[in-house]
């Protein structure tokens, strides 16, 4: 005869064999959804991106290529001074937003690399850039702790949005050679 107790005791045991079957479901899935996307769905790492001004990007990256004297720069520049350069690119925020943006990019080159597996060493090259980048944000940090960012902003500032630059432009040059589709999408986007 079954006792009240024992009906408990195989309620119990039901429930938790069904909580611990959904648990090992869901891990499951899981795991198969990042078999099949290890650096997540395209969509997600387009919405990562956040949308920068691109002509603000272009004209600081200009006139750190004048100031400089790189090969291909015009003798005539914007010449920014420093709070143009604070306001263009958006300040410490901008900046921030620019470092995340470069964590997006290597993922996109990642994402490529399951059908163009060469893909790998460009994403190696971004994440280079992106640490470097993610080194001069925190300097500039650094710096704005201790009352010293209006000396290091405008240089190092505008050598991230260099880089910044250069990596839109390896990435979108990669999506065209390849035809991946998305192209218009990540134009728009970066």
């Amino acid at each position: 005869m079954i006792t009240i107790r024992v009906l408990y005791f195989v309620l119990a045991l039901a429930l938790f064999t069904v909580v611990l079957l959904a648990v090992g479901l869901y891990y499951f899935v899981r795991a198969q959804r990042r078999k099949k996307y290890p650096y997540g769905k395209w969509e997600d790492i387009l919405k990562r991106l956040t949308i920068v001004d691109r002509d603000s990007i272009e004209m600081i990256a200009r006139d750190f290529t004048v100031e400089s004297g790189r090969a291909g720069a015009q003798a005539v520049g914007p010449d920014l001074d420093p709070s143009e350069i604070w306001d263009l690119v958006g300040g410490m925020r901008g900046l921030e937003e620019l470092e995340k943006n470069c964590e997006a990019l290597v993922d996109l080159v990642f994402y490529v690399q399951q059908w163009y597996p060469e893909a790998l060493l460009l994403a190696e090259q971004l994440r280079q850039s992106t640490r470097e980048i993610q080194w001069r944000v925190a300097r500039l940090k650094g710096a704005e702790k201790a009352g010293h960012l209006k000396d290091w902003f405008p240089e190092a500032a505008q050598r991230v949005v260099v880089q910044y630059l250069s990596m839109t432009h390896k990435v979108l040059a990669l999506y065209e050679r390849g035809g991946y589709p998305g192209l218009s999408e990540l134009q728009r986007t970066l």
